[in-house]
């Protein structure tokens, strides 16, 4: 089955820039599901910064109008590249400030590039696609793979029908897989930097200390030990591929847990006070507020749910900050014309 997925939507907790450029942000998206296959187009007139997970499966994004650049994971994403994201990993990408970003995203199974994989014989660098990595792709290659996503956009906004005939609709994915991995074939890989897979391991360290004894990772000392680098080194690379500093981003995970906690625990036996405090939020007033930030609730709101099953998590989405697994999915295959 193939769907064309489009609508109009208002997104008063949704993603969007902060300050004056909110004003005037307008953002596009569009988006086909086929079988096994899916793409999704975006445009926006102001970046903005987000993090999540990849999808468990092959993922490739690549810029869709002359002069924009993204900054993904640790790499810039120009109009020449194709970024093939790591599956099931954490993702962060930017933009410089006040830029616009324009960008296709094609996702499809490992069985699907499988089946296709008599196309790319001989070519060792594509044929593994167990790793995110760049490449840098011939001009007229792109171009063309370029053209066919802004012909798919269109179809999307002006005649969905055409991608919900089934014969119509495999013929699209047919062009759209084929040019793609036709681009993949006359490509050439850009070599990393030696500090970005150290920088990798650094944080898979940074974040199993956390999932393992969040309630010890209170201050830059305690994580800096436990992962065994400098501050500085922590840091750059937690902004590399999380976005955010390391204390930003472990106190989040504490407030995750905090929630968990919450969640689980008998309201009549709990105190909000004790839970916060056992994850290191002593100034309980800053504590607060960083929960009803993050979650949309006060604390204590969320320990009188009787299941978690009745959690409705409504997390505000600014600039900078995590989108969740159920947000990114919404906004990534979703025809909208979206203003702040």
């Amino acid at each position: 089955m193939a769907q064309a997925i489009r609508g109009t939507m208002s997104w008063t907790n949704g993603p969007h820039p902060l300050g004056r450029a909110a004003k005037n942000f307008h953002a596009s998206l569009a988006g086909a599901v086929f079988d096994g296959l899916s793409i999704a187009i975006g445009k926006f007139t102001v970046a903005i910064s987000q993090s999540g997970v990849t999808a468990n499966g092959h993922t490739f994004m690549f810029a869709i109008e002359p002069g924009t650049v993204r900054r993904v994971s640790g790499r810039d994403l120009f109009g020449d590249h194709i970024f093939h994201l790591r599956p099931n990993a954490r993702m962060v990408t930017s933009s410089p400030t006040g830029w616009p970003w324009a960008s296709g995203v094609i996702s499809m199974s490992f069985d699907l590039l499988a089946a296709r994989g008599l196309e790319l014989a001989g070519v060792e660098h594509v044929a593994s696609l167990d790793d995110d990595r760049m490449f840098l792709v011939p001009e007229t290659a792109m171009a063309k793979l370029v053209g066919l996503t802004h012909d798919i956009s269109r179809i999307i906004r002006e005649t969905p029908w055409i991608i919900a005939a089934p014969q119509s609709a495999k013929a699209l994915s047919g062009a759209l897989l084929d040019t793609l991995l036709f681009c993949l074939l006359h490509s050439r890989l850009k070599l990393d930097r030696a500090a970005l897979g150290r920088h990798r391991q650094i944080v898979a360290r940074f974040e199993r200390a956390l999932e393992e004894r969040p309630e010890d990772m209170l201050s830059v000392g305690d994580i800096c030990a436990a992962v065994g680098v400098a501050e500085r080194t922590l840091n750059l690379a937690c902004q590399e591929f999380l976005g955010e500093s390391a204390m930003q981003y472990a106190r989040k995970r504490r407030l995750d847990r905090v929630r968990e906690r919450l969640l689980a625990s008998d309201p009549a036996a709990t105190l909000v006070t004790g839970v916060a405090m056992q994850y290191g939020f002593w100034e309980l007033g800053r504590f607060a507020q960083a929960y009803r930030v993050r979650f949309g609730e006060r604390p204590s709101e969320t320990l009188q749910r009787k299941t978690p099953s009745q959690l409705s998590t409504k997390v505000p989405l600014r600039a900078g900050m995590a989108s969740s697994a159920s947000q990114r999915r919404s906004a990534g295959l979703a025809g909208s014309d979206l203003e702040a």
